[in-house]
């Protein structure tokens, strides 16, 4: 089974709502401060993940491989935040965006096989946590 064209644009707009959502981050100067540890760097790599994530059905690896490194860089910034109003949401939009990662890192190894509804779910999940981190930044 094919991942959908559908399910594809629907995760890169998931995704792609990641870097956006930080950019409005704002407030106390310590949840600002922490705000912008989260966001630091990932807007570089923005650009790089939309493509890849554009990519996803031709090249499924390629696209695993710029979710690691958003994620990654994401795990490293949330490991910085010490505002506790700010930790808690960023450590949850990153275990969700790890799961993400892991679920498709499951598709890029055999698509025909891939659980699309985790990998829906999952993308939904980080749809949701990052909303909920913007509510905390804004």
């Amino acid at each position: 089974m094919r991942i959908s064209r559908t399910k594809t644009t629907s995760l890169i707009g998931a995704l792609a709502i990641t870097g956006l959502l930080l950019t409005g981050c704002a407030g106390g100067q310590s949840k600002a401060d922490a705000c912008k540890v989260l966001e630091s760097g990932l807007t570089d790599l923005q650009s790089e993940l939309t493509s890849s994530l554009s990519d996803a059905a031709t090249d499924p690896e390629g696209a695993s491989k710029a979710l690691q490194t958003v994620s990654d860089k994401f795990s490293e910034n949330v490991s910085k935040v010490s505002n506790d109003d700010v930790k808690k949401v960023a450590d949850d939009a990153d275990k969700a965006l790890s799961t993400l990662v892991s679920e498709f890192k499951t598709y890029a190894a055999d698509p025909a096989s891939a659980d699309t509804t985790a990998l829906t779910g999952a993308s939904s999940d980080v749809q949701n946590t990052f909303t909920e981190l913007s509510k905390v930044c804004s």
